[in-house]
């Protein structure tokens, strides 16, 4: 064999060996992308479920007897601003999810009945926006 068909031969096994290891660094790319991806999803799917758990069984913020808070309701009021004042009084943990509560609820239309309401912190947010909606049978 010539030396120049002996570096050609050389010259080939390289190439394919290169080719084979870029190869090979691909397709591990590839599966780290693809695992990533898939943890990703499951984190993101189970928050989400959690999220949802929450929307429809929200436990009160504390147990009974809890504190009395007072919270007036304005003519106009929207369910953001009571959301947010619920939230700031303490009677929920988190003014987006009692927000999206109030817009599930029955309540989403008619809105809530002006006034002053005395709410504890060991009631559902249900409870809370029972007694806020049920035309102040319950001041």
């Amino acid at each position: 064999m010539s030396k120049k068909s002996a570096g050609r031969n050389g010259s080939k096994k390289k190439a394919a060996a290169k080719s084979v290891a870029q190869s090979a660094v691909g397709t591990v790319f590839n599966i780290v992308l693809v695992v990533v991806a898939a943890m990703l999803i499951y984190h993101f799917a189970v928050s989400a479920y959690q999220y949802g758990v929450r929307i429809y069984g929200e436990p009160p913020v504390s147990e009974a007897p809890g504190t009395e808070v007072t919270v007036t309701i304005t003519d106009g009021m929207d369910f953001k601003g009571i959301a947010e004042q619920l939230c700031d009084k303490g009677l929920v943990r988190e003014k987006t999810l009692f927000y999206i509560q109030e817009l599930l609820s029955n309540y989403s239309e008619d809105g809530f009945t002006e006034g002053e309401y005395t709410l504890s912190t060991a009631m559902t947010p249900d409870e809370m926006m029972d007694i806020m909606g049920a035309d102040g049978e319950e001041k």
